[in-house]
């Protein structure tokens, strides 16, 4: 009898089995031979699994990212924090201790992606920002019920996103000190623009 393989767990145990290998060689530098070593499984079996090298490291990305946003989903449940509360938590998480090196990661990613990457990392970059997006729309739809935050606060979505790239890119070159952006950001969020009679 002939053993079935279930390919796309087989796909997350090789990344798993290589989210050390990445942190520790960064994008550019990780081989496919080095994965294979790794995974303890042929260079010809990785290339069953997954179609190149991207395709690796958009698994390993995505096991980040499904922990980053598991992390968050029990903040945005917790009915104590306020939509300010919530709302810092989110941009301060990736610059968190326990996201330090897959900060690294995901900022070499977006160097890659934002200079022209293939259109997979293209495409992968865009289904990351709309999973955060969906996230601080939970946010500031709790803050609109709650009556922390207007209606109109749901404008503010895309240029969160935007900020919250931007920084990761400007902490990367040393030109932004994280907490103290975010903390100005959200203070011109809640004093300045939402609370704002319409």
């Amino acid at each position: 009898m002939a053993i079935v393989v279930d390919k796309k767990e087989k796909r997350r145990l090789i990344a798993l089995s290589c989210k050390g290998l990445l942190l520790e060689h960064g994008i550019k530098n990780l081989t496919v031979s080095q994965i294979a070593k790794v995974a303890g499984v042929g260079k010809g079996t990785i290339y069953e699994y997954f179609a190149n090298k991207d395709e690796i490291v958009f698994e390993i990305i995505t096991l980040f990212i499904d922990q980053f946003q598991e992390d968050l989903a029990k903040v945005v449940a917790n009915d104590t924090l306020t939509s300010r509360e919530k709302l810092e938590y989110f941009m301060l998480l990736v610059f968190s201790r326990n996201y330090n090196k897959e900060l690294i990661i995901y900022q070499e990613f977006l160097s890659i992606a934002l200079s022209g990457g293939s259109s997979g990392i293209v495409e992968f970059r865009n289904n990351c920002r709309d999973g955060f997006e969906g996230v601080l729309y939970k946010i500031i739809e709790q803050g609109i019920k709650n009556k922390e935050l207007q209606q109109n606060a749901k404008l503010l979505i895309p240029m969160i996103r935007y900020f919250h790239t931007g920084l990761i890119v400007d902490v990367a070159l040393g030109q932004a000190e994280a907490k103290e952006e975010i903390d100005k950001f959200i203070n011109s969020i809640f004093n300045d623009i939402v609370l704002q009679e319409e």
